[in-house]
């Protein structure tokens, strides 16, 4: 039986982090994935293909407004899959450099310093000193007649995907960041949407005021709120619909194509509650320094729930590496307020820390500027003068919070992100010369209104 100071469960973003670190720092690791490869969703058919995708749709938008010219799909997709192939080169040449193994599997945990693996020809078992969950999570389908009919989010961003030119028309189950991020470049690129979404509004886990603002930026589409799917049928070449209001109201949607964007759930491996680890509904429990209540047994990025997406994944990797260093103590902590989050819709939108939501929920004393992209330079230039960028401060002027909607709103958003992670305050803010013409001056033209 082979032993190992570290196992991961997982190649993705919230394992290799700290795979390579611990190896560089002398450790024995090894890496299980069922694909065998060092990447995960993000890379397969979440992050990167889609903001390839949207990127490229949201240019072609800034750029229509001066010229009428067309822009094939399939060079869309052509473009995204370079990306792909280029950053799966690059993991690859990343991995031989570190020295690192994968053993291509499925991980069931057996007690706790025991797994064993299944691969296609054998079952190991190996041991290990501590052991990272990063398996991540899945699509989640709905269990209802015909979710066969519909696409998911891998159909339209694997690479070489099985959606390959624009449907005429389509409809979106789920008005999550999926659904609408895919809702936006959809319309955009001339197909008809509608968006169907169980609750009383579009993004409904996010600030309500800042989504308000949103939604009225948001491309042409028409919205069922409030509204369940029932089932799914062909109809000739379409699909039929069946929704059902709050009211207990029937109605019914034909379209060309269905997406099935009703969020991910955590990816749990086998063996994990048998061998007492806690799981909650919404994933493995860990705390703040990553580790479950196993201490040498650590859960990072999507699979425990906490703030799932990438770059928070890399960061609770890398806690979790730390820990292990220090001997399973909790020398580094996750902090989630400093995580920044951007819906890639067009226009983007972006919020980190506290929002004025959770500000008045929590009854927290807070000053609110705000800079408005009408009065901007390069929103002028682009010809997105719609939005704005808000800052929240505590009562010493503190940064707690922020929100960007509009242009390069996943841009600001970080600087916003780092001044609460470092603690600066409002006049950190006012006297940083930001670059003209760029919204960045938004940040110290809003801070200004303090002093």
């Amino acid at each position: 039986m082979e032993e190992y100071d570290v196992i991961t469960i997982g190649a993705g973003g919230a394992a290799y982090p700290a795979a390579f670190r611990l190896k560089q720092s002398g450790y024995s690791v090894v890496m299980i994935d069922d694909k065998g490869i060092m990447s995960g969703n993000c890379l397969s058919e979440g992050c990167v293909p889609s903001k390839a995708i949207i990127d490229t749709v949201h240019n072609y938008k800034i750029m229509k407004e001066f010229s009428n010219f067309k822009l094939d799909y399939k060079d869309i997709i052509k473009r995204k899959d370079e990306v792909q192939e280029m950053r799966y080169r690059l993991h690859a040449d990343e991995l031989e450099s570190a020295g690192l193994k994968i053993i291509k599997g499925t991980a069931r945990i057996l007690d706790s310093h025991t797994l064993e693996v299944d691969t296609a020809t054998d079952k190991l078992k190996l041991k290990f000193r501590h052991l990272i969950i990063g398996s991540g999570a899945y699509t989640y389908v709905l269990n209802i007649p015909g979710a066969e009919f519909c696409i998911t989010s891998a159909d339209l961003f694997k690479i070489d995907p099985a959606v390959k030119s624009v449907p005429e028309s389509i409809a979106i189950i789920g008005g999550g960041y999926i659904g609408v991020e895919t809702a936006s470049f959809m319309s955009i690129l001339g197909s008809k949407v509608t968006v169907i979404e169980r609750e009383d509004r579009l993004l409904p886990d996010m600030d309500a005021g800042i989504v308000e603002k949103l939604t009225g930026m948001l491309p042409e589409m028409v919205t069922h709120l409030n509204n369940e799917v029932k089932s799914i049928e062909k109809s000739g070449d379409k699909l039929k619909i069946t929704i059902i209001n709050e009211n207990g109201e029937k109605n019914y949607i034909v379209s060309d194509a269905v997406m099935m964007a009703t969020g991910r759930k955590p990816l749990i491996p086998q063996g994990t509650e048998e061998c007492g680890i806690e799981v909650e509904r919404k994933g493995i429990k860990a705390n703040s320094s990553m580790q479950t209540n196993i201490p040498h047994i650590y859960a990072t990025g999507d699979v425990n729930g906490l703030t799932p997406l990438f770059h928070a994944a890399k960061r609770q990797s890398l806690v979790a590496a730390a820990n292990i260093m220090a001997g399973d103590t909790q020398v580094e902590r996750f902090n989630s307020d400093s995580v920044p989050f951007t819906l890639f819709s067009i226009p983007n939108m972006s919020f980190v820390g506290i929002t004025p939501e959770i500000a008045r929920e929590r009854k927290i004393e807070c000053s609110t500027v705000t800079y408005h992209m009408a009065g901007d330079s390069m929103a002028e230039i682009r010809n997105e003068t719609c939005g704005e960028i808000t800052m929240l401060f505590d009562r010493n002027l503190k940064i707690i919070g922020g929100y960007v909607i509009g242009n390069d709103a996943g841009d600001i958003i970080n600087e916003i992100a780092l001044g609460i992670h470092k603690g600066l305050n409002a006049r950190d803010f006012a006297e940083m010369a930001h670059q003209h013409p760029m919204t960045f001056e938004g940040l110290d033209s809003a801070a200004r209104k303090l002093f």
